[in-house]
């Protein structure tokens, strides 16, 4: 892997290369002309990058990433979690670094890392830390190879993503939306796969292992996330070093709606049938299971992959081109989630 390189060796016309996604219920014509007038005032050259379709995100990005690394160039993410998600794993492939335009919604990322939400502040926030050599590292979590900078998860959460994904080529890309696809699914009935999750974690030279049976495991990198729904390891999240485990016992549709109530109250820890720890390392298999591959959701996206899943931490942190002084949104003050739809946040991001 290419060592990461300073942006201070970004000249007055080394390019920007921005990667656009294609989203369901996006609207691309907009995004271009928010992006163009954010751009108007940039001293650099802007190569945009727009994927032909919605799966060549991935080669995009690594496209766009080798370009910013041979031409000392800038890459850039304007999108949301599962944009950034793509372009984070090219960034760190290609070892340069990133800056980041948010517009998903949600945008867990970009509001953990105290981002301007409007599009041309969050591009002049991004090149006044350019023009000053500005870096901040970000951790990074994996599941088996695949990177996550927010959640990534399996039983639950993979399906909520696909009917979201189904309601929004419906009726449209909106918080809403995804809030009442989020209570369908977690609502109806599932099909009761269980999973065997083996959590390692690390007490000095000591390591202790815990061994659980769940319907859903949520594993969390963004205090922001877990703080909205009130859970105690956003701290240890956020110190660094560890992860944030989420687990839900196997329970019936009604105790389902009350779980969903709690965390939209910003009280899941209360609730008697989730289990929650931080750790470093854990690992992940359905029960009795056979060889085969199982459905993974990570920021917002979705892929089958070999079990079993180890999640661990990135050995090296990615580089974030912002302003070192930013400080993030407070879980308080962050934009609130709609307890109308009794949606549980950290199983929401876009």
């Amino acid at each position: 892997m290419t060592d990461f390189q300073s942006p201070l060796l970004l000249h007055a016309k080394s390019p920007v290369h921005l990667v656009v996604p294609l989203r369901p219920g996006a609207d691309l014509d907009l995004a271009r002309s928010q992006l163009s007038g954010a751009f108007a005032q940039c001293e650099h050259p802007v190569v945009w990058h727009v994927p032909r379709e919605r799966g060549d995100i991935v080669q995009l990005a690594d496209h766009a990433a080798a370009a910013a690394r041979d031409t000392a160039g800038l890459l850039v993410a304007a999108g949301g979690d599962g944009t950034i998600n793509a372009v984070a794993a090219a960034a760190l492939r290609a070892g340069v670094p990133m800056g980041v335009v948010p517009m998903g919604t949600f945008n867990y990322f970009s509001r953990e890392q105290g981002l301007a939400m409007d599009a041309e502040a969050a591009v002049l926030q991004m090149l006044q830390a350019l023009r000053e050599g500005e870096l901040r590292p970000v951790q990074v979590g994996y599941v088996n190879d695949r990177v996550f900078l927010v959640n990534a998860s399996v039983g639950l959460y993979p399906r909520l993503l696909a009917e979201r994904e189904q309601a929004t080529r419906r009726f449209g890309r909106s918080r809403w939306v995804a809030m009442g696809a989020a209570v369908w699914s977690m609502l109806r009935p599932s099909s009761g796969r269980r999973w065997r999750v083996l959590v390692r974690t690390h007490q000095g030279a000591q390591v202790f292992e815990q061994e659980h049976q769940v319907t859903t495991l949520f594993v969390g990198n963004n205090p922001l996330q877990l703080e909205q729904v009130g859970l105690p390891q956003a701290q240890s999240v956020a110190q660094g070093g560890q992860l944030a485990v989420v687990m839900l016992k196997p329970q019936g549709r009604w105790a389902m709606a009350r779980t969903v109530w709690r965390a939209a109250l910003g009280r899941l820890e209360q609730d008697p049938a989730v289990l929650s720890l931080a750790c470093a390392e854990l690992s992940v298999a359905p029960s009795g299971w056979r060889k085969g591959r199982v459905k993974v959701a990570f920021d917002g996206e979705r892929e089958r992959m070999d079990a079993p899943l180890c999640f661990k931490l990135h050995p090296r942190p990615l580089w974030l081109v912002a302003p070192t002084g930013l400080e993030r949104t407070p879980a308080a003050q962050a934009q609130p989630l709609p307890t109308a739809a009794g949606v549980a946040p950290p199983l929401v991001t876009a």
